[in-house]
C-alpha cells in the first residue's frame, strides 16, 4: 500500500488530498472516482513518509477511505 499527495482542480476551487491504494495509477483513478468532475494530478515530489502508507486497509475502498478532506484549500479571486 503507498500512498500520494493528488492535486484536485474545478471551476470553482483546488485543494490536495492524500489517497492511499496499491499503485500510482490506482492512486489517480481512485481520487478521479471520487472527484469526476475535476482534474486530478499526483503532486510531485513524492514524499517519503506518505509514499510508504502503512495500516491495514487494503483495496480500492480502502483507498476511498483513506482519502483525507481538504488540505490548503485554495479559491480563485
Amino acid at each position: 500500500m503507498i500512498g500520494a499527495r493528488v492535486r484536485v482542480v474545478n471551476e470553482g476551487s483546488s485543494f490536495t488530498i492524500v489517497v492511499c491504494a496499491e499503485s500510482l495509477r490506482e492512486v489517480e483513478q481512485t481520487a478521479k472516482a471520487r472527484n469526476p468532475e475535476s482534474t486530478v494530478r499526483i503532486v510531485f515530489p513524492i514524499e517519503p513518509e506518505c509514499f510508504f502508507a502503512s495500516g491495514p486497509h487494503t483495496g480500492a475502498h480502502a483507498g476511498l477511505e483513506a482519502m483525507e478532506g481538504l488540505t490548503n484549500p485554495t479559491r480563485p479571486s
